[in-house]
């Protein structure tokens, strides 16, 4: 039977206070998720399938299919720079759905078609947004940052896809022209009332009608919403009881996380989830998309993934609303006196396996561990005589770490810039930044890391990431 068989998500380890915000006079209740200076829906991503894909072989998966409205990229593949990242394999189906926030289950249907197809054996899906609402607006405050990923197959499901429904509108309540950063809203006096309220109660309606169940049938109703007032009336007047049945939106502890949002929901219910359970997820965007699935035996193995709760565990606060404003880059500065940094695309080629994949060279003559690749061995001067091996699924810990709490560098807007020196489990050592580490007297020699793709600063219009260490969470 055709269902999800892992689930994953990342939520950023910054958080807002909706106190600190200044909207429309008042301060707001609860807190959001804020991705950092270094990440984007990319590197959301990237951690999102690597929490799905724990202790499995990523070979296996044969396609992936990413959703989100705020790609770094206007033309350019998000899903083929995640599967380099990640290190899937080179033949793999990719492909981006966008434009939409309910791209993410869409997703997950074609990824339920392709399986059902024969066109591939594993999909994963992978739904992403980093979106900006304009600075002290209310979608500012309602949004979150953050990622999920679920793995599509036949075999060993998790939760099993009774059934999909769906249905398309041009009805406009959210949208962002294609020359403007910030995510735009009409009026919700009429955008609820006319928009989203009715559509989404009428198409889970109807789809419950076609997959012959009734509320009391349901044991978690998931879906999005744009914020947690209005996302409540929805259960109550479909008759589900909103203290059992209803999942929590989340609001108060992460925000509306765009096209990731009923993913991520739906990964908190799988989380919480027991065998038999039913669940019914919908996802509102141009239209509502719906899925019916339940809960199988197989539910009890994927226990082990950070998930969306266990993200929600570690957080850091953010002291101010201009510090937000500067992991966006949206506050202003003086430009750098530095040279620009523009990485050359022949050598970011070159490097892929090093920078992307994370992989080392073995000399097949001595044994010596090298990263990044080497031709030739610096022990033994053997020529073209070596393994690649990947360092990303071994243990990292650190040896020495330092910090420049002089932030010389404008662009880069998390000081202070932190170096750390460290040894994986196989006997490779790296000199990386470190992202994610708080405050520097909290480090300690010896203390586990892991390791996480993100972007690197003043790099112009060439997309450049590679991998950094930050203090396992």
């Amino acid at each position: 039977m055709i269902g999800i068989c892992s689930y994953g998500a990342y939520v950023p380890l910054y958080r807002l206070a909706r106190e600190i915000m200044v909207l429309e006079g008042k301060g707001g209740a609860g807190e959001r998720a804020v991705a950092g200076a270094d990440e984007d829906a990319l590197t959301m991503a990237v951690d999102a399938i690597l929490d799905c894909t724990k202790g499995m072989d990523r070979g296996s998966v044969e396609a992936l299919l990413t959703a989100t409205t705020s790609s770094p990229f206007a033309e350019k593949q998000l899903a083929a720079a995640a599967a380099a990242a990640v290190d899937l394999n080179d033949n793999i189906i990719t492909a981006d759905l966008t434009a939409s926030l309910k791209a993410g289950l869409t997703a997950l249907k074609l990824a339920a078609d392709m399986v059902k197809a024969g066109s591939a054996k594993k999909v994963m899906v992978a739904a992403t947004d980093c979106r900006l609402g304009t600075p002290l607006s209310p979608v500012e405050s309602n949004s979150g940052d953050g990622a999920a990923a679920l793995l599509v197959g036949d075999k060993d499901a998790i939760a099993t896809i009774e059934g999909f429904y769906t249905f398309a509108t041009d009805f406009t309540d959210t949208w962002r022209p294609a020359t403007d950063k910030f995510v735009h809203v009409w009026s919700d006096r009429f955008t609820v009332a006319e928009g989203y309220t009715p559509m989404m109660q009428k198409a889970i309606a109807a789809a419950m009608k076609k997959f012959g169940v009734e509320a009391k049938d349901i044991s978690k109703l998931v879906y999005s919403g744009p914020d947690a007032r209005t996302h409540a009336g929805i259960a109550a007047a479909l008759k589900f009881d909103p203290k059992t049945q209803l999942q929590d939106g989340l609001f108060g502890v992460m925000g509306n996380t765009g096209a990731a949002f009923p993913l991520m929901l739906l990964v908190a219910a799988l989380e919480q989830a027991k065998p038999g359970d039913t669940i019914l997820v919908a996802a509102w965007g141009d239209g509502v998309d719906v899925m019916l699935l339940k809960v199988t035996d197989a539910i009890e193995k994927a226990r082990d993934r950070h998930g969306v709760l266990g993200y929600l565990k570690s957080k850091k606060m953010l002291p101010s609303y201009v510090k937000y404003l500067r992991l966006r880059h949206l506050f202003y500065y003086e430009a750098s006196r530095m040279t620009p940094i523009t990485p050359g695309l022949a050598q970011l080629w070159r490097e892929r396996d090093s920078m992307y994949k994370l992989h080392a060279s073995k000399c097949k003559q001595c044994g010596w561990l090298e990263f990044p690749i080497r031709r030739i061995c610096p022990k033994c001067y053997s020529k073209d005589s070596y393994d690649q091996v990947r360092l990303l699924e071994q243990k990292v810990k650190v040896y020495s770490f330092s910090t420049d709490t002089i932030p010389t560098i404008p662009e880069v807007t998390d000081p202070p810039l932190g170096r750390a020196i460290v040894d994986f489990e196989g006997g490779a050592r790296l000199e990386l930044e470190m992202t994610d580490f708080g405050n520097i007297q909290d480090m300690k020699i010896g203390q586990p890391m892991e390791m996480t793709f993100r972007r690197l600063e003043r790099q112009g219009d060439v997309a450049a990431y590679a991998w950094k260490c930050k203090p396992v969470r």
